[in-house]
């Protein structure tokens, strides 16, 4: 766990001085804490104690530093706070992350965040909502934990707009069983083949990908001729809250087919996807069908 120890090294300066109510890490004697305390007067013993972090026991005293003052500006206010979104730089197996996922299991910490709220006057829900949102290009723009690491407070309203989806499908074979979208404003491509090359132009990566009959040369695969190499694109809108289908740039047969129908909202006719500049908002139960063959069934996640 070394690399706590530099990355809160250059946390510790960033911490607010005059929010101590997680203060819960003892000083050492008067000469160490001379060493390495800093001229400005009242800072705080989590901010002395940062240069000296190597467990994952300070990353939770850090971290709750972060929620705390995210939300000292909301008590006796009106607003309930629905969950947190722990926003990352990094990839979802890097240990910045592992770190992350410890503590969302710990229920010492979440009674922790708890009490911190009540302390404030601040109204929760009992069933906070926790996530982590891995290779966020958020990190910046939510309340800094450390470096590529960030923490965000999230209202009813907001959880709504938060909200992971999956997509899975029901004719036709992808690579994957099933796949989960996050709302953090990445392109997922859909088509046939991980990394096809497309005619007359570049090769792309789809993040959901049928098996191809150039990458796999056996009969059941051979209905994943009805979709394209690149179909269709999905996007989180992050002012509407919604995910957003796309048709793909690069779909250039007008033949090619693209209808989205919804079961459950009676709607069987269907919406056609005709101009790629064009998306159609995908509601939950959306059935996304390619060329009247190929369906992909949309669902969002609670």
């Amino acid at each position: 766990m070394n690399w706590f120890k530099k990355k809160f090294e250059q946390f510790s300066e960033k911490l607010n001085a005059d929010d101590t109510s997680f203060g819960s890490v003892e000083k050492k004697g008067a000469a160490g804490a001379a060493a390495k305390t800093p001229a400005t007067p009242k800072t705080p013993e989590r901010a002395i104690a940062s240069a000296r972090v190597d467990n994952i026991e300070e990353l939770k005293e850090i971290t709750l530093g972060a929620i705390s003052q995210t939300v000292r500006m909301l008590g006796y206010s009106n607003t309930v706070i629905s969950g947190l979104v722990f926003h990352s730089a990094y990839k979802d197996n890097a240990i910045e992350n592992v770190g992350l996922m410890s503590l969302m299991k710990d229920p010492q910490f979440i009674n922790r965040i708890k009490r911190e709220f009540k302390s404030r006057g601040i109204a929760y829900k009992e069933e906070l909502g926790l996530d982590v949102i891995h290779e966020s290009p958020d990190t910046a723009k939510v309340t800094a934990i450390t470096d590529g690491i960030g923490v965000e407070v999230l209202t009813p309203k907001d959880i709504l707009k938060k909200r992971n989806a999956r997509l899975v499908a029901t004719e036709g074979i992808t690579w994957e069983p099933e796949y989960i979208l996050e709302p953090s404003g990445k392109h997922y491509f859909i088509g046939r083949g991980k990394d096809p090359k497309i005619e007359n132009g570049p090769k792309i990566h789809n993040d959901i990908a049928f098996v191809g009959i150039e990458e796999k040369n056996e009969e059941q695969y051979k209905i994943n001729n009805f979709i394209s190499r690149s179909n269709a694109a999905i996007v989180f809108d992050k002012e509407i809250g919604a995910y957003k289908l796309f048709r793909s740039k690069f779909l250039n047969n007008p033949s090619n087919k693209i209808k989205v129908f919804n079961a459950s909202l009676d709607d069987f006719s269907g919406i056609s996807l005709s101009n790629a500049a064009v998306p159609h908002i995908l509601k939950n139960g959306d059935s996304i069908c390619f060329n009247d063959t190929i369906v992909l069934e949309f669902q969002l996640l609670d």
